[in-house]
């Protein structure tokens, strides 16, 4: 288990994804990421989001006509973009914006979709493999 520190205030220090269906978003997640997730009771439409063995987020099941256009923009740090981008494609997901680079010493970041639409962001600091 990670060991946990005291947040600073005013930063960000729980995020949550909306999803269709939180079984299948959870084999997504998991297969792209290798996120693990835990439960919250009885609770099936919520799925707590455990990376590097601390709890970061969580999962949760939107009401029916929710837009899957992003409110908030949630990216997550990858070491590898283009692997991370062939594996959203593999696991039934869409790239909806590829590689882009952001400026000197900022890297480079990238968008996608799971299989329901719901947008994500990516963000690396590796530059593109030759």
């Amino acid at each position: 288990m990670t060991e946990s520190t005291s947040p600073s205030a005013n930063t960000v220090t729980w995020w949550e994804l909306p999803v269709t269906e939180v079984a299948r978003a959870k084999v997504f997640y998991s297969t792209v990421f290798g996120w693990t997730f835990s439960s919250f009771g009885q609770d099936e439409d919520y799925a707590g989001v455990e990376a590097g063995g601390a709890l970061v987020g969580g999962l949760y099941k939107a009401p029916p006509d929710s837009p899957t256009a992003p409110g908030v923009r949630v990216y997550v740090l990858v070491t590898d973009l283009e692997a991370t981008l062939a594996a959203v494609e593999a696991a039934g997901g869409s790239v909806t914006k590829p590689r882009t680079f952001i400026a000197d010493g900022m890297g480079w970041w990238a968008e996608i979709a799971d299989p329901d639409g719901w947008w994500l962001g990516l963000t690396t600091d590796n530059a593109a493999r030759d």
